[in-house]
């Protein structure tokens, strides 16, 4: 359970909501991809590039942090 807080956890030590955000889109994009494949549910495409957009500006939002707030 440890290393779920250390996986969503910033520089700090804090959970971080921005990592939160890219993990359950990129869960969700994951099954929407496995459904579509084994079920044939398809979500609409405009649905599914706004959690790509969501999944991808979270992430880099968060890489962007990391390495902009070195304390020296």
């Amino acid at each position: 359970m440890k290393w779920i807080a250390n996986l969503l956890s910033d520089e700090r030590g804090s959970i971080s909501s921005k990592r939160i955000i890219a993990l359950l889109s990129a869960l969700f994009l994951c099954v929407t991809l496995l459904l579509n494949a084994f079920k044939g549910v398809a979500l609409s495409d405009n649905i599914v590039n706004a959690v790509m957009a969501i999944c991808i500006s979270a992430m880099g939002s968060t890489t962007i942090d990391k390495f902009s707030n070195n304390e020296k």
